[in-house]
């Protein structure tokens, strides 16, 4: 997976930007906006074929997203004239992402499309590689900007987006101030991906451009171009074919009440399918606790876990923004560097690619000296920090009751095996109170409950029990603006408690409270945050222990065992993390839209990398 860095720009006489690395324009002095118009929507027929009725999104593929004016062109084109029920899915491909204040910035060029540019930038991601997928327009655009070189991108995408894109976009910079936007490899992903009856277009009329698209499958037409330029392309391809549509739509039966199926119905919903929930109960298991933090895992190297959870975090804040507002907290997570040991690693970890580390965009992580450490809340200990900005809390019970809000949860005892039904095209279920139920499609997303459903399938998991303490909020605790953890974790205050935790003991499963935990839990805390006194002058008031469910190499279980038989687990202590992400690419996988994942890191996640003898 590529890394990627913001790009260079100053802004010209007109006040508009121009890409000092490559030398050009993001768009015309005289009328960006027209000439997106005119180039990409009108050559791309949009308005009519957005007419006429359709079952999936229109979908839209586009090199080079620059300042997202294109998007804004058509979403505003959507709101204003297309059907209400069509849906855009707007997929974009971007080396060096804009910074956000440049994009502000830039965006100021066009007052009448304020309201959908400020939308936008409250939901821009950091510059970190690889998909980035936002919901804008209250669900009716969704935008997929894959971050990074778009030759190591397309080949990540283009495995799960075969003849879906309905139209492309060619819009990098002009071919001979960026070549590597315009080669034949991008030609022939374009015309794999296109769907049948799918257009393009793009401003240059360049004749290498035109014998590449060519030669990759596409009718290629001249036409005058926009304001001072000559010459255009645009044309259709003449050998897509019609994605394979989805298997038979048939209801979708979720096993599990905690955070991964919750995300799943949320993710199934909104792809239009019906669903069926089934569960011993709801958020009374690793969901069930009264806090829980938001943040990433990340490496000194740019491991699988590390690329995961970058994409991860980033995706959850996004979802919990949108759904959980009420439970969601962005309060910011601090990770104190409390031994050398400790420092060392996460000094590591914020190095930049020119000194040799993985370079995470410092809205993901920044490093802090024990001064600044301080400066986030004074009762810390004066030692250096990793400092998540954009981390946070929110409250797991809640967020999953209010996510399941509106669905109907069957609940029964739990299920103990799931079988081949004799008919070979169905799923038979059985529980432990006698029931028998048979479906076609199941999802297993029932945490701890998978170790032994699972077995017979050969896949290896394992169960790890937890337990938080809660402690009344002292009147110096009670200021406590952020999550802090170290070896452990303490949460800012709600209804008058904290929450520290968590113990991890492999293969526990009793759910009795025990005193040894609270101990070691609130002498973590008074252990690593030394020297402050605060700590110790906590009063624990309650105790919960439950079981989470993890892999040996801790990145989430997710995928399809068998013909109709899917599973979403493995989550272990970064659950609320890891879930809204696993969750769509789930959905998207089951419904065959294109998946927010690259496809090496989709891989990783499949369930068949933990079969064994």
């Amino acid at each position: 997976m590529s890394n990627s860095t913001h790009a260079e720009i100053t802004f010209n006489e007109f006040g508009l930007p121009v890409a000092t690395h490559f030398d050009d324009i993001y768009f015309t002095n005289e009328n960006g906006l027209a000439e997106s118009n005119y180039v990409f929507i009108q050559h791309n027929d949009l308005l009519p074929r957005w007419q006429i009725p359709r079952a999936v999104p229109f979908v839209i593929a586009e090199t080079g997203f620059g300042t997202g004016l294109n998007l804004l062109a058509c979403w505003q084109l959507l709101l204003e004239q297309a059907p209400e029920d069509l849906v855009l899915h707007f997929i974009s491909f971007e080396k060096f992402p804009l910074r956000q204040q440049d994009l502000a910035q830039a965006l100021t060029a066009f007052p009448q499309l304020a309201t959908l540019a400020d939308e936008l930038l409250a939901v821009y991601p950091p510059a970190e590689p690889g998909c980035h997928r936002r919901y804008l327009a209250g669900g009716r655009v969704i935008l997929d900007l894959w971050i990074g070189d778009i030759s190591d991108q397309l080949p990540s995408w283009l495995e799960h987006a075969q003849h879906s894109v309905d139209a492309w976009f060619l819009d990098g910079f002009a071919p001979d101030k960026n070549p590597a936007m315009w080669q034949q490899h991008i030609y022939d992903a374009m015309a794999t991906s296109t769907a049948a009856g799918g257009t393009f277009a793009t401003f240059t009329a360049a004749g290498d451009v035109r014998r590449g698209l060519q030669k990759a499958g596409f009718e290629v037409t001249k036409d005058k171009g926009f304001g001072r330029k000559r010459e255009m392309l645009y044309g259709q391809s003449v050998t897509a074919q019609t994605a394979k549509p989805a298997a038979a739509d048939s209801p979708v039966t979720i096993i599990g009440g905690g955070i991964a199926a919750a995300c799943l119905a949320h993710e199934l919903q909104r792809l239009g399918r019906t669903i069926e929930i089934i569960s011993c109960g709801v958020a009374d298991a690793a969901s069930g606790n009264s806090q829980g933090a938001i943040y990433p895992l990340l490496h000194a190297q740019r491991s699988p876990l590390a690329n995961y959870f970058s994409l991860a975090f980033d995706y959850a804040r996004h979802f919990y923004t949108q759904t959980s507002a009420a439970t969601w907290h962005p309060v910011g997570v601090v990770q104190l560097g409390y031994t050398e040991a400790r420092a060392q690693r996460y000094e590591k970890i914020t190095r930049s690619q020119a000194n040799g580390g993985p370079g995470y965009d410092s809205s993901l992580v920044q490093l802090y000296n024990a001064e600044q450490t301080q400066q986030l809340w004074q009762h810390l200990p004066a030692c250096p920090s990793l400092y998540y900005p954009n981390g946070g809390w929110l409250a797991p019970a809640r967020t999953v009751e209010a996510l399941l809000n509106g669905y109907e949860v069957t609940t029964t005892a739990e299920l103990t095996s799931v079988t081949k039904a004799s008919s070979g095209s169905r799923w038979q279920l059985e529980f432990a109170n006698g029931k028998v139920l048979q479906r076609s499609v199941v999802i297993l997303a029932c945490g701890a409950g998978l170790r032994e459903l699972l077995q017979p399938f050969s896949i290896g998991l394992q169960n790890v029990r937890g337990q938080v303490t809660e402690v009344r909020a002292t009147k110096t605790s009670a200021d406590c603006p952020l999550v802090v953890c170290y070896k452990g974790y303490f949460t800012p205050v709600a209804d008058h408690k904290h929450c520290v935790g968590a113990t991890y003991e492999r293969d526990g499963e009793d759910l009795t409270p025990r005193a040894a935990d609270q101990q070691e839990n609130l002498q973590n805390l008074v252990d690593n945050l030394a020297p402050a006194s605060w700590p110790a002058q906590l009063e624990p008031v309650n105790n919960r222990a439950a079981v989470r469910n993890t892999t040996k190499d801790h990145l989430p279980l997710v995928g399809e065992i068998d013909q109709g038989l899917w599973v979403l687990g493995g989550l272990g202590s970064r659950g609320f993390t890891a879930a809204p992400l696993a969750a769509n690419a789930l959905a998207s996988a089951l419904t065959k839209r294109p998946l927010p994942l690259p496809a090496e890191l989709w891989q990783r996640l499949q369930p068949q990398r933990l079969l064994h003898d």
